[in-house]
C-alpha cells in the first residue's frame, strides 16, 4: 500500500478498478436475478398473490423494496468508487506517450459519473413492477377462464 504522498502503482491501480468492475458486475447480476426471480415467481403464482392480506403485501413489498434499496446504494457506491478510481489513474498515468487511442478512450478517459441515474431508474422501475402486482390485481393475473379448461 501506498504512504501519504506516494502514487498508487499503475498494477495496483489496474487491479483495483478491475475488482470495482467485477464488483459491479456481481452486483448487477445479483439484482437481475433476483427480480427475474420475483416477476415469474409472480407470474406463475398469481393467485397466491391474490390470496395474500394486506399485511402480507405490504411485507412483501417492503422487503423487495428493501433489496432494491440495498442493492441500488451498492451499485451507486461502486460507480463512484470506479470513477475515482478511472480519475487517478487518469491522474497518474494518462500523460504516458505509448497509450494507445483505443486504450485511452475506453480505459483512461471513461466517465461513469451518470450511472446513478441509470441505477436508480432500473431499480425504481423494477420496485413499480412488483408493487403494481402486489396492489392491483389485474396486473399479473391469467384469464381464470382459462385455466379452469375454457368454461366462460
Amino acid at each position: 500500500m501506498p504512504v501519504a504522498g506516494e502514487h498508487m502503482d499503475m498494477q495496483a491501480l489496474v487491479e483495483a478498478i478491475m475488482g470495482t468492475r467485477n464488483q459491479i458486475d456481481f452486483l448487477w447480476n445479483f439484482f437481475v436475478t433476483v427480480n427475474m426471480t420475483i416477476f415469474a415467481l409472480l407470474f406463475i403464482y398469481d393467485e397466491a398473490v391474490d390470496s395474500m392480506r394486506g399485511v402480507g403485501r405490504f411485507f412483501a413489498i417492503g422487503g423487495i423494496a428493501a433489496f432494491d434499496w440495498i442493492n441500488g446504494n451498492a451499485l451507486r457506491n461502486s460507480y463512484e468508487l470506479l470513477n475515482a478510481l478511472h480519475g487517478q489513474y487518469k491522474a497518474s498515468f494518462g500523460s504516458i506517450a505509448e497509450l494507445t487511442p483505443l486504450f485511452r478512450q475506453y480505459f483512461v478517459d471513461i466517465q461513469f459519473a451518470g450511472r446513478s441515474d441509470m441505477v436508480l431508474a432500473t431499480h425504481s422501475f423494477a420496485l413499480a413492477v412488483v408493487t403494481l402486482a402486489f396492489v392491483w390485481p389485474n396486473f399479473i393475473s391469467h384469464d381464470k377462464a382459462k385455466k379452469q379448461g375454457g368454461a366462460a
